[in-house]
């Protein structure tokens, strides 16, 4: 006998049993208050009618509320496996898969966000300098590892409220959340110094090593996003002329164009 049906047969025994008591109690009570006698024939209606109809009554009940049950614990265990599956999907398409950091998309999205009044974020652009020289000396895996690295060093060297995303090849983009330029010019020159001094650097041959320049462009309230990607690309531009493995704001006085609500 498997558990579930041994579950519904000592359910529906239990309750028989109390039918069983309930009606020696109701009739046995009533037949003395109208002073009737009490015979063999009263003996066994009261036994075995509630088994005749208890019996198979409370095991169909039973029945059903095993199924349910059982109906009730598929759908949770499918509702949970479903959210799952959605969960990573959503990982998926709002994530780079190689790095694990925001998607274009995804990160241009958060860009996008409603500031209040006075309220500045910033965005920087970031670029390995000369990431064709890896690719050609090492091969394409060591390039994916040294952008795998780069993602890692951008985690570490920003606060977890910042939004970090590959846009791109080899392009990263860090937008910082309620920080102006002041603030972000340190930030900056921390991940070009913590990409420039990695581990990983001391491994590469022939004078090469792995570097980062960045540009950075304010966002106020209600700038439209691709007009700040293009004023930090010009700053980052501006950081390559100027040598690489460097930091550049230098085109912040870009009229940003902005957007009518």
């Amino acid at each position: 006998m498997t558990p579930r049906s041994k579950r519904i047969l000592s359910k529906s025994i239990a309750v028989t049993i109390i039918a069983i008591v309930a009606t020696f109690g109701l009739s046995f009570t009533a037949r003395l208050a109208l002073q009737m006698p009490i015979d063999w024939l009263s003996w066994v209606e009261c036994t075995f009618i509630p088994i005749l109809i208890g019996m198979p009554v409370s095991a169909y009940i039973f029945a059903q509320s095993e199924t349910i049950r059982d109906t009730c614990d598929k759908l949770e265990k499918s509702h949970a496996a479903l959210k799952d599956a959605h969960d990573r999907l959503t990982f998926i398409t709002s994530h780079d898969e190689m790095t694990g950091l925001l998607s274009r998309g995804e990160f241009i999205a958060r860009m996008d966000r409603r500031r209040d009044e006075g309220e500045c974020d910033t965005l920087l652009l970031i670029d390995p300098d000369h990431f064709s020289s890896i690719n050609d000396k090492y091969g394409h895996s060591k390039g994916d590892e040294a952008l795998v690295r780069i993602a890692k060093a951008l985690v570490y060297a920003t606060r977890p409220g910042d939004s970090i995303g590959r846009l791109g090849g080899e392009e990263f983009g860090v937008l910082l959340r309620d920080v102006r330029k002041e603030q972000a010019i340190p930030i900056a020159e921390n991940i070009r110094r913590h990409v420039e001094g990695g581990p990983w650097v001391k491994r590469q041959q022939d004078g090469v090593k792995v570097t980062v320049s960045i540009g950075g462009a304010e966002i106020h309230r209600d700038a439209d996003p691709q007009d700040v990607l293009r004023a930090a690309g010009r700053c980052l531009f501006e950081a390559k002329q100027r040598g690489r493995n460097r930091v550049s704001f230098d085109h912040q006085t870009a009229k940003l164009r902005v957007v009518t609500p």
